[in-house]
């Protein structure tokens, strides 16, 4: 009889939780529950580079694009209904990288600043460090092996892993990978051959399945060796309109070669990727590598337009022309346009005749 109502009471506790709306459910943080997503927006900032993961209600910027991409990416962070930041990380002291960096300081709530112990002194990074400053807010330096969690996801730094590149501020770049669940993305900034060499070396975890290609394409950042390391199943190009020559030929042959599928934001505009813990899906179609030239290129950084490229110093406030005397060996290229939204001006020899 004891055995028969013990019975019964447990058939009424599954009509309860069955039969009166209740369920049982797995733990609701789960990163493989499809609603509790992982997003990564690569933001279209033309030839820049802007990326906003949110997991859970909590957000995380990766660079802040050039100068005159301000409103772009603010505008798209309150349309996301961002109004903290956990995390702004400015990988390196690059204009294209932390143009925007300002407004967005002024706009938003920061959680914390992880920032590249390399400086620059170009108006655009002392405004940026004034900005910072008046917000009472402190910089962390990003320390090799660090994690810090965002809602589900956690990323880990592994770059850089040293101070000795010399003028080259690509090689200081914060390099960190993020992991959501089964699921992970790297980014590198715009680490180039010096400085992957010495990521390789360190032994430290990259395999990711979404690579973001370093340096808008460049052949100096996406090497052989780092695609070994990393084996990504997906890759994307921030890229815009360039005198460069970016993406090179080189690296779209090599992700062609490896059957890496690639997205562009030249192409597509914004793309998001979308992360359950298990499944990457992306908003956007991925690139025809079909005409990719599979032979190795010596071509890289092309310049279509030469009368548009200029050169600027990490020690000077002004942009030169390759054959003007005042210019050093150590220099970085660009473009007048982006020079001047730096704020370099022309040198005395290189400014134009009025």
């Amino acid at each position: 009889m004891k055995i028969q109502k013990r019975l019964y009471l447990v058939l009424a506790v599954f009509l309860v939780f069955f039969l009166g709306g209740c369920s049982l459910e797995t733990n609701s943080t789960d990163a493989t529950n499809p609603s509790n997503a992982m997003k990564v927006h690569y933001i279209d900032t033309g030839e820049s580079d802007s990326i906003l993961i949110e997991s859970e209600g909590h957000y995380m910027l990766i660079d802040a694009g050039d100068v005159d991409d301000k409103d772009t990416i603010v505008n798209y962070l309150k349309e996301h209904k961002v109004e903290k930041l956990d995390y702004f990380i400015l990988t390196h002291p690059h204009a294209d990288h932390i143009g925007a960096a300002s407004e967005v300081v002024n706009t938003f709530s920061i959680g914390k600043i992880i920032m590249s112990p390399k400086t620059n002194n170009t108006k655009v990074f002392e405004t940026l460090l004034d900005t910072i400053a008046k917000k009472n807010l402190k910089i962390t330096k990003p320390v090799v092996g660090d994690s810090y969690t965002i809602g589900n996801a956690k990323f880990t730094i592994f770059a850089p892993n040293s101070m000795d590149y010399g003028s080259n501020l690509n090689n200081y770049s914060i390099g960190l990978r993020l992991v959501n669940g089964d699921n992970s993305f790297l980014f590198i900034g715009d680490s180039e051959t010096e400085a992957i060499a010495d990521i390789l070396a360190s032994r430290q975890t990259l395999d990711s399945d979404v690579l973001l290609c370093g340096h808008h394409g460049s052949k100096t950042s996406t090497t052989a060796d780092l695609l070994k390391a990393v084996t990504p199943t997906y890759a994307v190009i921030s890229v815009g309109d360039n005198s460069y020559g970016h993406p090179s030929d080189s690296t779209l042959s090599l992700l062609k070669k490896n059957n890496i599928k690639t997205y562009r934001t030249d192409e597509n505009g914004t793309i998001i990727a979308t992360s359950t813990g298990s499944k990457i899906t992306f908003s956007a179609k991925a690139t025809d590598l079909s005409n990719a030239n599979t032979s190795d290129s010596n071509k890289d950084d092309a310049t279509s337009n030469k009368s548009n490229v200029v050169y600027i110093t990490d020690s000077g406030n002004k942009y030169h022309k390759s054959e003007c005397s005042y210019l050093k060996n150590t220099k970085t290229k660009t473009t007048v346009e982006k020079a001047k939204n730096a704020g370099y001006e022309p040198c005395k020899i290189c400014k134009p005749a009025s």
